[in-house]
């Protein structure tokens, strides 16, 4: 059981174990281009570590959410209303506007943060396609290459993942992040 963490769903591709690009969905046909942005954010990082002595993946597509915490969005919207600027309606909505700044410099001076929870392929140092098997073992993997995760529970059966379901409505409010 994890959040659902409510951000920017952005695609991170590594190439030789650099990020080589960032995708945003754009209008859900054809993905915007936000690598030069996405460079700027300190918890996406542009180079991965090693899983082993042989380095880390030839090739890592990944998927996650770039997200601004609620605190960093208030101080934002209090700096914005001080100004005479517009006030941004949700953090949402203040990440998405502010990874799709035309300048860098700007993007840079936002406090974004990321989670990433999936593996949309991956290719290890020898060239062979790798598939991590469960949830877990990509958490754990995406996490030793060097990439925010989200906070999950392991649940052994149905009837604890029945049972945490309301444990964690309760509990993703005081997250720092929303959720969906």
């Amino acid at each position: 059981v994890e959040p659902k963490i409510d951000g920017l769903s952005v695609i991170l591709r590594y190439e030789g174990g650099k990020l080589s690009l960032a995708l945003t969905r754009g209008d859900g046909l054809t993905g915007e281009d936000v690598t030069r942005n996405v460079r700027t954010v300190k918890a996406i990082p542009l180079q991965l570590r090693s899983l082993d002595l042989s380095g880390p993946p030839s090739f890592l597509e990944v998927r996650g959410e770039i997200y601004l915490p609620k605190a960093d969005f208030a101080k934002l919207n209090e700096e914005r209303d001080a100004l005479g600027l517009t006030t941004f309606a949700n953090p949402r909505n203040a990440a998405a506007g502010s990874l799709r700044q035309l300048d860098p410099k700007v993007t840079a001076q936002r406090p974004l943060r990321a989670l990433v929870y999936e593996a949309r392929e991956v290719v290890d140092s020898q060239g062979v396609p790798v598939v991590w098997q469960t949830e877990v073992e990509t958490l754990s993997k995406l996490k030793a290459l060097g990439f925010p995760v989200p906070p999950y529970d392991l649940c052994g059966s149905l009837d604890e993942l029945l049972a945490r379901i309301p444990e964690w409505e309760s509990k993703r409010h005081n997250l720092p992040y929303d959720t969906d």
